[in-house]
């Protein structure tokens, strides 16, 4: 039974010839297999809040960043400076991110990295933490650099995968 209204249809897209009426997912079917694997089946298609999501993520860490760069206890020798410029960097992503339509992620990844390059060498260094005389919260900032450069990382992975989509892209959902 076909259905006249169905909005792929009027779209012109037709893919009633396919195994489950689904090209995309076809697509990620490896030889061999009948399905595809299970994250693929999850697809949230919110491009708008995503890309704010992945800016906000990044004016954390670019906070942080700043405030552990101005504190008086550094995790390592000239910390200064790479918290300094993973703060410069964030900035300049939020401000493409708010003001322009350009896919910046891969910017983004660089300066979720970056601060992870710079928490270990913290973790051999002397990083604020309460046990080494920094004050709760200045630990609570520092480890703040971590947790929201995983989050980005998480995210930027499941953009990559297709789970998710950042404006100015869409996945076309048609129901």
């Amino acid at each position: 039974m076909e259905d006249k209204n169905s909005p792929a249809l009027r779209a012109g897209v037709d893919f009633r010839g396919t195994q489950n009426a689904t090209q995309p997912v076809l697509e990620h079917i490896k030889p061999g297999q009948k399905r595809a694997p299970l994250l693929r089946y999850i697809r949230i298609n919110l491009p708008k809040t995503t890309r704010l999501l992945l800016v906000a993520i990044i004016a954390i860490i670019s906070a942080a960043s700043a405030a552990v760069a101005l504190s008086n206890h550094l995790p390592f020798p000239f910390a200064n400076l790479a918290l300094g410029g993973i703060s410069g960097a964030g900035l300049v992503f939020v401000a493409l991110g708010l003001l322009t339509s350009a896919r910046i992620w891969t910017g983004g990844l660089v300066i979720a990295l970056s601060s992870l390059v710079v928490y270990l060498g913290g973790l051999l260094g002397n990083a604020p933490y309460v046990w080494n005389g920094a004050s709760v919260a200045a630990a609570a900032i520092w480890n703040l650099t971590l947790l929201a450069a995983l989050a980005y990382l998480v995210l930027f992975g499941a953009l990559r995968y297709g789970m998710i989509v950042a404006a100015p892209d869409q996945q076309n959902f048609m129901d």
